[in-house]
Formats: C-alpha cells, structure tokens, sequence
C-alpha cells in the first residue's frame, strides 16, 4: 500500500512538473518580438507548405538540416499567430527535456527529490528558460544529444551485453536526430568517448567495450543523417562552416590567439544565464565529499564539448552553447544532493545547520534570479538580463524583431481598401522574411512585397517598374540603414524605436 501511494504521489509530482513548466513558458509567448533567426526558420516552414517538393530540403542550401523546420509544419496549420506556433515546437521540445534531465538523473544515481530538483532548474534557470520559449534549433539538438547520452550511460553501466545492445538504439536515434537538426552535434563525439569512464570500477577493457558498442550506435546516427544525401543540395550543408568558424589549418597557423581572449565572455553566459551561485556549487562539486566522481565527468564532458566552439569559434553567441548547460545542470541538482548528504554527517550540530544554510541560500538566490528573469521575459523582455551579445542580437540591431508586427498589422489595413507595394530592407532575415511570415496564408491579393538589400541608398528600377500599378508604395527599413534622398520620400507613417536607444524600424512612404 505504501508503495502504491508512493508511486502515485510520483507520478502527481510529475504532472505538477509539466503543468508548471507549461503554464510559465506558454504565457505571453511571442512578448519578445521575432527574432531573425526565427522568422527564416519559420518562413522556410511556410515555404515546404505551400511547395513542398521544391523547399523540403531548402534549408541545406544554408547549411542548416532540416528536422526542427519540418516540425513545425503542423504548428503552421494550428496556429494564427506564425510567431506562438514557432515558439510552441520550443516549448514542447523544452517539456521533453524536462522530463530527460529526470531520466539523467536517475541514470547517474540521483535521488527522487534530485530528479525534481534538476526538473524545476530545467524549468527556471534563464539559459533553458529563454531558449526553450524561441523557436531556434539549439534546444532540439540538446533535446536529442540528452537522450544519446542516456542511452551511453545506459550501456556503459549495463550488467551485461545483452541489456547494453539494447541502449544502443537511444544512442543512434538521439545522435542521429541531433544531426538532423544541427550539425554541430558532432562535437558531442568525444563526450560519447568519455562515458566509459563513468562506472566506479571503470577499466581499460571495459571502456573499450562500451565505447565500441557506443561507436556502433553513432554509426546508426550518422547513417541517419547520411539518409540527406538524398538530397541534391547535400553539398551546400558544410558552405557556411567557413562564417562561424576558423578552419583547424588557421588555428594551427596563430588564430587561436584571437580565439582565447574571448574565453572570459563565455565563462560570463555561464554567470548570467545558470547564475553565480550555480556556477559556484558546479565548481565546488569538484571537490565534493561524495560522488566526485560523476561531478568530474559531467564538468569535463561540458568543457571538452565547449573547447572547440570556443577555439575555433569566429562569432559565438550563447545558444551555441546551451548543450554544455545540460551538465552542468545536472552537475547542479546532484551538488545540492552531495552536499546536503554531507551535512547530515557532521556530528557537530553548527557544522551541519552551516551547510544546510548555505545550501538553502544559494538555492534561494538561484530562484530568485531565475523568478526575475522569467518575470521580465513575461512583461518587460526589453528589460531581461542579456549578455552583450544577446542585447544586440534580441533588442537592438537588424536582428530583432521591434516594429515588425506593428508594420504588417499598418500594411495589412491598408491593403484592404488600396494595392500596396513594399520594398523592405535585406533579402533575408527579419526583413522581409518576418513580415512574409505574419502574411503567409492572409489574403495578399491587394499586396506585394520584395526585398531590395541593405543599406537603402536606392530603390531600384525593377521593383518600381513592379510597383507602378499598386496605389501606393511604402519602404519598411531600419532608421540607420535608411539613406535614401528626402526627394524620394513622402511621408513617414510609422516608426517603432528599439530599446536603450538604439535604431528604429520605419515605414516610409514613397512618391511614385
């Protein structure tokens, strides 16, 4: 009986879990206005809806995999809001990874209590939070990165061969469905190398057994990822490559020395984003009392996924590293475990109430700060506590989104009595493709929109050849990259400024 209501009070605890992260992650949703990113992930959805065989595999032209834009497919057909219906596929990836931190937990030999404990700091901690409400694709790769790892621990700590072969499987699907979604899962290759060592009693001899079978499963992966070869736009997959990162023969020739002096910035994500306190206790739990053991090999499989991001990297903004967060937190949520199992050791009474103390603050500060920052992602997202890096890219450059919504609600008004054109700013990007995306599936009988490049100095014969049997013509453009002549200009009709000062969207309209 007391187990029946043991199980059931489990499972309870389970459902409060999820309706709790789906309560805090679903409300005031697209609050952020779009981001670049987003509005061509979500554009290019729209584009497989409308020809599908033609834009299936579009997203290889970028050097992107096409799994996180094929699933927000059917979110395209649910949803009004194309921004909700984007970020939903984020959320629900997050709830998944909720539940996955738990099974982690319990594969490294948590505590119940600990497993709800990771759980809740999936739920709040501001590097998952944020990223788990925007419809990028980091989230999904660290979603199917998490269950190749649990499928590694799973056959590294398998009684026997048998029930290891069966784990095998877990560490395909989730490496293979990571590559699917982004390449650079394949850094995660040398944290599958490590989990070998996990075991207590770890030897040579069966770290190479389970790293064979491991090996096995991340060939079951990348022939899953192979399937894309399919696809005659395989060969533009590793195009891009060259934007973000340096090639290993320039690091080797000196770029490495351009590439450490941003080691403090990436070290500071960490502070912002797990908190302070957090990345104290992960540190501490290096030289925890119990379990050092796992606090190592979580800390250094997070380091070595980290290295080559941070040595080769060109332009790293955080979420490129949000899959190192997934040990460190569960490297978290297994300290306060730790270390709360040492206090009720200490036969010395002031000893134990120091440490339970402790404990209690760094956790309560960790969810202050985490309440903070869901609290201002809720009403004030201008307000949210970014890394430079993320100011610049969420809040104040071409990259966010201010303005976008306001001009398709203006242009759609418009539109519904006169023929309007529109030139925007940029080919790509959130000009045009964030107001295509808010369009996608209205009625644009009355509407044309193209994009014209940027800096705006021009508007180019083409498109007023177009625009010349539209009742007017209307430029949506950043204030600092708009330098047209004010003979070309007609009337400002609206004007959308960015936080902390920084450049305006506008909508100008144009004389014929």
């Amino acid at each position: 009986m007391k187990n029946f209501v043991l199980k059931r009070w489990l499972s309870l605890g389970m459902v409060l879990v999820g309706v709790f992260y789906l309560v805090t992650h679903v409300f005031n949703l697209v609050a952020l206005p779009v981001f670049a990113d987003e509005s061509i992930y979500i554009r290019w959805a729209q584009l497989i809806i409308d020809e599908p065989k033609r834009y299936a595999m579009f997203a290889l032209n970028d050097g992107k995999t096409p799994l996180f834009i094929w699933s927000m497919l059917p979110f395209q057909y649910l949803f009004s809001d194309q921004l909700f219906a984007g970020r939903l596929v984020a959320v629900l990836v997050g709830l998944a990874q909720v539940y996955v931190i738990g099974w982690l937990v319990a594969l490294l030999g948590g505590r119940k209590k600990t497993q709800y404990l990771a759980m809740l700091l999936t739920c709040i901690l501001p590097f998952w939070f944020f990223h788990h409400r925007m419809a990028l694709m980091d989230g999904m790769m660290t979603l199917w990165l998490s269950i190749a790892l649990g499928g590694a621990i799973k056959v590294a700590k398998a009684k026997d061969t048998k029930e290891a072969w069966w784990s095998v499987d877990l560490v395909g699907l989730g490496f293979g469905l990571a590559m699917l979604t982004k390449i650079p899962a394949i850094l995660f290759l040398p944290v599958l190398g490590l989990v070998g060592f996990l075991p207590e009693k770890a030897t040579f001899k069966s770290w190479f057994g389970s790293s064979f079978k491991i090996g096995v499963g991340v060939l079951i992966g990348l022939v899953m990822f192979l399937a894309l070869k399919l696809s005659p736009a395989f060969g533009q997959l590793f195009s891009r490559g060259g934007d973000f990162l340096f090639p290993l023969s320039e690091i080797l020739a000196g770029a490495w020395k351009q590439t450490i002096i941003s080691f403090p910035n990436y070290f500071n994500y960490f502070v912002y984003y797990l908190s302070l306190p957090a990345v104290i206790l992960v540190l501490a739990s290096l030289f925890s009392p119990r379990g050092k053991r796992v606090h190592h090999w979580l800390f250094w499989s997070g380091l070595i996924f980290l290295l080559p991001i941070m040595v080769m990297g060109k332009v790293v903004y955080p979420r490129y590293l949000l899959a190192a967060s997934l040990f460190f937190t569960l490297s978290l949520a297994l300290a306060f475990e730790n270390f709360y199992a040492f206090s009720l050791k200490q036969k010395n009474n002031f000893k134990k109430f120091f440490i339970q103390l402790l404990l209690v603050l760094l956790l309560g500060n960790i969810v202050a700060a985490s309440g903070v920052n869901m609290a201002m992602s809720w009403f004030s997202p201008e307000k949210i506590t970014f890394v430079n890096a993320d100011k610049v890219q969420y809040l104040h450059e071409w990259s966010s989104g201010h303005g976008i919504k306001e001009a398709y609600e203006l242009i759609t008004n418009m539109a519904k009595t006169e023929k309007i054109a529109v030139a925007t700013e940029g080919y790509f990007g959130t000009l045009p493709d964030a107001l295509l995306m808010y369009f996608h599936g209205r009625d644009v009988t009355n509407l044309y929109i193209e994009g014209i490049g940027q800096p705006v100095s021009t508007i180019s014969a083409s498109f007023m050849e177009r625009a010349k049997d539209f009742d007017r013509v209307l430029l949506v453009v950043n204030s600092h990259r708009q330098k047209l002549p004010t003979t070309v200009k007609k009337n400002l009709l609206l004007e959308v400024c960015r936080p902390d000062n920084a450049p305006c969207l506008q909508v100008w309209e144009l004389l014929d």
